[in-house]
């Protein structure tokens, strides 16, 4: 428990000069709304809601499992390409795959 009050991201927004007089104790708090702020805008951006659920089947993020299946390779290649495959996404530590990325990419390779 802080024995001095946290502003809210909003204040420190509106007046930037308030930061240089945080104490340091503040800080981890607020860069801790500052991430988790982040993580909310990106799954919102790549297309998911916030529990990290595909919003809508056009822009779906497939799983692992399903992603193999649809590419017809196997869980563990996909773990090992993932960082090479244009198709993958990343939130946070979860592994997704676009759905649209795959098509493509599956068109691209066989030339259709």
């Amino acid at each position: 428990m802080s024995l001095f009050p946290i502003p809210k991201l909003a204040d420190l927004l509106e007046d930037p000069g308030k930061a240089s007089s945080l104490p340091a104790e503040a800080i981890p708090e607020l860069r801790g709304q500052l991430a988790k702020l982040d993580t909310l805008l990106l799954c919102r951006l790549l297309g998911a809601n916030s529990n990290g659920n595909p919003s809508t089947p056009a822009g779906r993020n497939l799983g692992v499992k399903e992603a193999s299946q649809k590419i017809g390779v196997s869980q563990d290649w996909l773990y090992r390409k993932a960082g090479e495959l244009p198709f993958t996404v990343r939130i946070g530590r979860r592994l997704l795959f676009s759905e649209a990325g795959i098509e493509k990419y599956v068109r691209q390779r066989t030339g259709r």
